[in-house]
C-alpha cells in the first residue's frame, strides 16, 4: 500500500493513501488549541486536495482535546463530509482514558452534524481494510 507523507510536525503526521483514497492522521503528545486549529486546517486542505473519501485517526499517543477543540473538529470535519457527500472515519481507540473520552465525544458530534460513517478499531490493519471496502 503506497503512502505519501503530505505533512509532518511534532504533533501530527498526515499521509495520503491512494489505495482507499483516505488520509491517515497520527497524533501524539499534547496539542495546544492554536496549534490544533492550524493542523485541522492542514487536514481539511489535504482532504480537499486529494478529494479523499476517508480518514484514519490514530490518536493512541495523543493526550486528548478539550470540549471546544472537539466541537471545532467535529464541525470542521462534518462540513467537509457534507460538501463531499460522505466521509468514512476509522478511529483507533486511544490508550489514555481522557483521550478515549475525547475521541468518543468528537465522533458523536460529527455524527450529529454530517453524513459521516464512523467505526472504532483496536488496530490499524482492520481500520485500513474497512476504509478500502
Amino acid at each position: 500500500m503506497e503512502r505519501k507523507t503530505v505533512y509532518q510536525d511534532k504533533n501530527l503526521k498526515l499521509e495520503y493513501v491512494a489505495d482507499g483514497n483516505y488520509l491517515h492522521e497520527t497524533w501524539w503528545g499534547r496539542t495546544p488549541g492554536e496549534v490544533f486549529i492550524k493542523l485541522l486546517n492542514v487536514i481539511v486542505r489535504e482532504l480537499k486536495a486529494n478529494d479523499a473519501d476517508g480518514l484514519l485517526l490514530d490518536a493512541r499517543e495523543h493526550k486528548g482535546l478539550g470540549p471546544d477543540m472537539q466541537k471545532l473538529a467535529a464541525e470542521t470535519i462534518g462540513k467537509y463530509a457534507k460538501e463531499h457527500g460522505q466521509l468514512k472515519e476509522a478511529i483507533i481507540v486511544p490508550k489514555d482514558v481522557f483521550s478515549q473520552f475525547s475521541v468518543e465525544n468528537y465522533s458523536k458530534k460529527v455524527a450529529e452534524a454530517s453524513p459521516n460513517q464512523t467505526r472504532f478499531f483496536d488496530n490499524i490493519p482492520e481500520a485500513e481494510e474497512w476504509l478500502r471496502s
